[in-house]
């Protein structure tokens, strides 16, 4: 049995209506409007605006608060020759907003230099010791980027020794300010800056387009690397400096840029914010764990050739490295956590390990186990440092900030934090957050919940379809790329790929002529792919769409987030080929067909190929196995379809569910429209009922099959009687609730047959099916 990582998600179709109204004024395919709605675009004019957005997205960086101070004590340093620090930090967006502000101040004519902290011996923000060494070295004024908000201390004695700090930077503000100069920060506050949610790079590009006094155009590039590879939400202004940058990335990158993209393989010209996030920042972000991160800032801001390749190839080893290390360390990890699977939170520890990059483990070892996860490196002064990181519903800073008196440094938050403990207080560590896990309510076992956002059909994966889609892009934080459960598919084939034969590629075909799609899921396993080879009809899975290039020819297909596989509970697979419309090219198998309807069952019979079968639901007595079952037409009621189904054995049952007029959608009659008919009938006589009833319909303003209801009950109930052709009212008929008649209550079952059957999503179809089939 193969389950899924993570517990789905499934969003709830919205009103057809309105998203029907919205689709149609904007122009986008349905499912993606639906997906907008829910992101709080919820009018044509909203939609529009955000996948056009314009340049009044960029606010006036005067806006923000201290922003005139910074740059007038810039200005006056840099025309004045005193000597400035561009004080960064290690990750790709400081490495970018380093560049960033570096080369504005180098456009002034500054005498300007800058410093990036060195991870393991500095740490993040500004250091006491680092600046001592920069004040003694000359600086006059320092001017912080990606970092600053908590660097009291260090702020302190600046100021003491008559040094200006200049603070640029966006993470969360402590409830007590340092004594900066200046401290420009998007949510100051003071300050009143329309969008809180810029990077580092973002605050310290709008503090270049103060200083320049317009939009450095040519910086883009580098807000886009650092505003992606930060994580900060892809909405409103940052989406719009993103686009922008990639656009830059794109057509005109800069030298070491260009380099790096050679060397890692990357077509400019198909760059993404995915290139950035998979590609370009953990590229980036290996300089400053396994190097210094000032290789980056040289590599942004070089403008010679051979300095750039040379850069670009030292990006590519340390990154080679950075990905070795991650999977050596990850594999000893997972050993100590498969050695001890009885602890609630994983709590890891070795001699040696590199501290670059324990944070990347720790979330390795989230994503196999489910579980928080602690790890550490131990030095030989029996100090164990290393970062932790969470999962939803268990607040790991709260946790931690509890065994305070265990730790001798801790910081974070809910999700992810680092700390430095003696190596003595770990397993007491342990045992307090095994207790802080029940004391929260983890689940041990519990899988991480997976939000999809809609229901998508394989005959939907449309050029034009993707297309639409991308213009949501980019994605990133609060504008996360659509994930979709992916139906209405028949496996072709599934096979087992890669040197090591743990990846799958499925070939998809939906119901109708298009062509196939292919699925890929990486690193599932020998054990899964073969089971998932072996049982590819049972198989569901959810995943993102994009395009794949190869040999000049570009395809759609399928990047497979998670899937399942269960044997056990299900019999076979059930596909959603649900339609309005019968065609002959449904009926080309050679199986075995159900009909609740006698009629319709001669209608189709002789369009069926030659060892086909043709049954009616209602003669099915006993067990009935087919290899492939089609149920042609939905029934009357759920009762007819809920008898049926137990008796059913097969690998494939097809839902075809025709209706050819719909109840469900027609509704039931108002009382008003009953008294209306009633009315009529009691003042007229001999009505030519079968040849006058499209006039009568126009005449009383009902639609004609809900006027051929009303008589129906009327007729039914004794109300009216029909000779020849002729209606007239009976008089002096005993009252009578119209639900009493038996068409009434018949209606009524359809009803409810269709909306479970017609208008409900496959997942929830699925589920509701399956409770009656027998396993």
């Amino acid at each position: 049995m193969l389950t899924s990582k993570y517990e789905w998600q499934i969003e709830a179709e919205l009103d057809k209506n309105v998203i029907a109204k919205l689709a149609a004024e904007t122009k986008l395919d349905a499912t993606l409007v639906q997906i907008l709605y829910r992101r709080g675009y919820q009018t044509a004019t909203a939609i529009e605006n955000f996948i056009h957005p314009s340049d009044s997205e960029l606010n006036d960086a005067f806006l923000l608060y201290d922003i005139d101070k910074a740059v007038e004590r810039i200005q006056t340093a840099a025309f004045a020759g005193e000597k400035i620090v561009v004080y960064g930090d290690y990750d790709v967006d400081g490495i970018t907003a380093t560049a960033v502000m570096y080369s504005t101040l180098e456009q002034l004519g500054a005498d300007v230099s800058y410093y990036v902290p060195d991870r393991f011996k500095d740490g993040y923000g500004p250091n006491k010791a680092a600046y001592q060494r920069l004040i003694e070295a000359g600086a006059q004024l320092i001017v912080t980027v990606d970092n600053g908000v908590a660097g009291h201390e260090a702020i302190d004695y600046a100021n003491s020794q008559g040094v200006d700090v200049v603070v640029t930077d966006h993470h969360e503000l402590p409830p007590t300010l340092p004594a900066a100069y200046a401290l420009v920060h998007p949510r100051h506050p003071k300050g009143n800056y329309p969008f809180g949610g810029l990077a580092g790079v973002g605050v310290a590009f709008k503090v270049a387009t103060a200083l320049l006094d317009e939009v450095p155009s040519d910086m883009l590039d580098l807000v886009a690397l650092g505003t992606v590879a930060d994580l900060v939400p892809l909405v409103k202004e940052n989406r719009l400096l993103v686009r922008y940058g990639l656009e830059v990335l794109r057509t005109n990158p800069r030298l070491g840029l260009k380099s790096l993209y050679e060397l890692a393989q990357l077509n400019p010209e198909e760059l993404t914010e995915q290139t950035i996030a998979f590609q370009l920042a953990p590229r980036l972000n290996s300089l400053g764990r396994i190097a210094q991160a000032k290789l980056g800032v040289e590599l942004l801001t070089t403008e010679e050739l051979t300095a750039a390749n040379q850069l670009a190839a030292s990006c590519q080893a340390y990154n080679q490295q950075r990905q070795e290390l991650v999977e050596q360390i990850t594999a000893q990890a997972l050993a100590k956590v498969a050695a001890n699977d009885t602890n609630a939170i994983n709590l890891v520890y070795e001699r040696g390990w590199h501290e670059g990059v324990l944070g990347i483990v720790a979330s390795r070892l989230v994503e196999e186990t489910g579980k928080p996860s602690l790890v550490l490196s131990v030095n030989e002064a029996g100090l164990a440092k290393g970062s932790g990181r969470s999962v939803a519903g268990f607040d790991l800073f709260a946790a931690l900030d509890h065994q305070r008196d265990l730790l001798d440094k801790f910081g974070g938050h809910e999700m992810a934090c680092g700390l430095t403990i003696a190596e003595a207080s770990l397993p007491k560590l342990q045992v307090q957050l095994n207790a802080e896990a029940k004391t929260q309510g983890l689940t041990a076992q519990a899988k991480q919940p997976l939000h999809i956002d809609a229901e998508l059909k394989l005959e939907q994966i449309t050029p034009t379809f993707y297309q639409q889609l991308q213009s949501l892009a980019p994605f990133g934080t609060e504008n996360e790329e659509p994930l979709f459960l992916i139906t209405g598919y028949d496996s072709l084939a599934a096979k087992a790929i890669g040197k090591e034969n743990n990846h799958l590629r499925l070939e998809l075909s939906g119901s109708g002529a298009g062509p196939s799609i292919s699925g890929v899921a990486f690193s599932l396993g020998n054990q899964a792919v073969t089971t998932i080879v072996a049982h590819s009809e049972a198989l569901r899975f959810v995943g993102t769409l994009s395009e794949n290039k190869w040999r000049n020819q570009v395809s759609l297909q399928i990047m497979i987030k998670d899937l399942e596989l269960d044997q056990d509970k299900s019999q076979g697979v059930i596909i959603d080929q649900r339609t309005n419309k019968l065609r002959k090219s449904l009926f080309t198998k050679v199986a075995s067909y159900i009909f609740f309807d006698a009629k319709l069952k001669e209608k189709v019979t002789p369009l069926l190929p030659s060892g086909a079968n043709a049954l009616l639901a209602a003669e099915i007595d006993d067990a009935y196995q087919a290899q492939e079952l089609y149920l042609v037409d939905c029934p009357q009621s759920l009762t007819q379809l809920e008898a049926l189904l137990p008796r059913l054995e097969f690998a494939k049952l097809y839902l075809l569910f025709y209706q050819q007029d719909n109840a469900y959608l027609l509704g039931l009659p108002t009382r008003e429209q009953f008294a209306r008919v009633y009315r009529f009938s009691a003042s007229h006589k001999n009505v030519a009922i079968y040849q006058r009833l499209d006039e009568l319909a126009n005449y009383l303003k009902i639609r004609r099959e809900l006027l051929i209801f009303i008589l129906q009950v009327f007729f039914e109930l004794g109300f009216v009687k029909i000779e020849n052709g002729l209606m007239n009212y009976v008089p002096n008929v005993k009252t009578q609730a119209l639900e009493n008649a038996e068409c009434y209550q018949a209606r009524k079952l359809r009803m409810q047959a269709e909306s479970t059957l017609l208008f409900s999503n496959s997942t929830s179809l699925t589920q509701y099916l399956t409770k009656f089939l027998k396993h």
